[in-house]
C-alpha cells in the first residue's frame, strides 16, 4: 500500500480518538480496488469499528479516488460514532443519600 495512503488513514484515525476523549475506539480498515460494471474501477474502503461497549459499526464507501473513500468513510464514521453517543445514558453521579437525624 502507497505510504500516502497508508499515513491518511492513520490521520483520520487519529482525529476520530481526538474528537471522542474517554472512548478508546478499535479501529480496522481495509482498502481494494474493484470493477463494477456501471462505474468502472473504484475503491473500495471499509471501516470495523469496536466501542468500549463492544458494539461494532461498519461503514463502507466506494469512489474512484481512494483519498475520497477514506475521506467518506471517516465522515461517516463520525456522525455514527456522533449519534451512538447521543443514544448512551448519561451516567450521573447520585447523591449519597441522606438519613433522617436520629433523635435519643
Amino acid at each position: 500500500m502507497d505510504n500516502r495512503i497508508k499515513r491518511l488513514i492513520n490521520q483520520q484515525a487519529q482525529a476520530i480518538q481526538a474528537s471522542f476523549p474517554g472512548r478508546d475506539y478499535e479501529i480496522g480498515a481495509r482498502i481494494a480496488e474493484e470493477f463494477d460494471q456501471l462505474n468502472g474501477h473504484r475503491v473500495r474502503f471499509e471501516l470495523v469499528v469496536t466501542s468500549p461497549e463492544r458494539q461494532q459499526i461498519i461503514v463502507r464507501e466506494a469512489q474512484k479516488k481512494a483519498e475520497e473513500s477514506i475521506k467518506s468513510a471517516f465522515s461517516s464514521l463520525k456522525s455514527k460514532l456522533r449519534r451512538i453517543g447521543a443514544r448512551r445514558p448519561q451516567r450521573t453521579a447520585s447523591a449519597p443519600a441522606s438519613l433522617p437525624a436520629a433523635s435519643t
